[in-house]
């Protein structure tokens, strides 16, 4: 029976996660407690911010994912949850970097993730597409 639970679990998160989100809201692309920024720093963090909210996922069958700025594919790759459901790790297929986020809510109609590592305090809202 706790088996059975367990999967059930696995199976609400990955059917509520398989489709394709757009990113609508980011937060704290700049640490809060960030002192000093240069005009520089400033700039690059508003055309990060800008890229972000072009950016789209979509989860797919088999535990695969797609990432693309302005629906051009730029990543591919398969993802893992862990924590009971509450950590998402997406490894591309070019195993460069893999990358961690907290899933801070994930119901039919939002995402919301945390970076989690070295950018522990970036915050995504996505949308269904």
């Amino acid at each position: 029976m706790l088996v059975f639970f367990l999967c059930s679990c696995r199976n609400k998160t990955v059917i509520l996660l398989t489709k394709k989100w757009d990113c609508l809201q980011v937060e704290n692309i700049v640490p809060p407690d960030a002192k000093g920024l240069t005009k520089k720093d400033s700039a690059n963090a508003e055309q990060a911010k800008a890229l972000l909210l072009n950016l789209n996922w979509t989860f797919k069958d088999r535990m695969k994912y797609e990432c693309a700025l302005n629906d051009q594919l730029t990543v591919k790759g398969k993802y893992e949850l862990q924590g009971n459901d509450k950590l998402l790790i997406c490894t591309p297929e070019s195993g460069n970097s893999i990358n961690r986020y907290i899933i801070k809510s994930l119901t039919t109609d939002e995402l919301v993730l945390a970076g989690n590592a070295e950018n522990t305090n970036v915050v995504l809202h996505f949308k269904p597409h």
